[in-house]
């Protein structure tokens, strides 16, 4: 048990380490940046790195980022960064800021530690996330973000929930509660034929049964 115990506490360490390193340039980036890049980081290495690439793609996408760019850099720009995106209009005023007005010390950069890395990661998922929601119109969470990259979705099947989700005016941290059987019978409903709505505009050349056999997929 000595080992394992030690290999937990190690990586609580290490999350901690990344979370303090988030909340130490929180005036520097928002506190809402900050709240939610501190959420991914909670998350652990292994799922923030899912998270963060399935966000990635999404801001891909939506043309809110693009592809040769990482979360990492994102996030050290951010930091380095004398403007936080209270001082834009937008979030995608602030991410053209970062991208064309900051320039990376790539020494430093590569030097920083896994635990930093992570921060830095976090932080540029999170700036991407407000953008997607700000792009979107809505309220997407890391714990959603978490759950649909467990998944493995696409992008178009994130955004086409997310969207199914917003027209039928349901929350997207209900959808994990749908996936684990944990809603009403009325309420289970509404999600199910949110999402076969959201699949038959993503997949129109299939049945009906068809959608409703990959959306009842979804939950195995």
């Amino acid at each position: 048990m000595g080992w394992f115990s030690s290999a937990i506490s190690s990586v609580g360490s290490f999350i901690s380490s990344a979370c303090s390193a988030i909340g130490s340039v929180a005036s520097k980036i928002g506190s809402g940046i900050a709240n939610v890049a501190t959420s991914i980081a909670s998350l652990g290495v292994s799922l923030a790195a899912k998270v963060g690439e399935a966000i990635k793609n999404v801001g891909i996408s939506l043309g809110i980022i693009r592809p040769e760019e990482n979360m990492e850099e994102l996030g050290e720009k951010a930091i380095l960064s004398e403007k936080t995106p209270d001082d834009f209009n937008s979030i995608s005023e602030y991410i053209d800021h970062l991208r064309n007005d900051v320039v990376i010390d790539k020494e430093k950069f590569d030097s920083l530690s896994d635990a930093e890395k992570l921060a830095r990661s976090s932080i540029g998922a999170s700036i991407t996330l407000k953008g997607i929601n700000e792009k979107l119109d809505t309220i997407v969470s890391p714990s959603f973000m978490a759950t649909v990259a467990a998944q493995d979705l696409e992008a178009k099947e994130i955004i086409g929930t997310i969207k199914a989700y917003k027209e039928k005016n349901l929350n997207t941290d209900d959808y994990s509660l749908y996936l684990k059987d944990e809603l009403s019978i009325d309420e289970s409903h509404k999600h199910g034929s949110a999402l076969v709505e959201a699949y038959q505009k993503l997949e129109p050349e299939l049945t009906t049964e068809q959608i409703e056999d990959k959306v009842m997929e979804l939950k195995s």
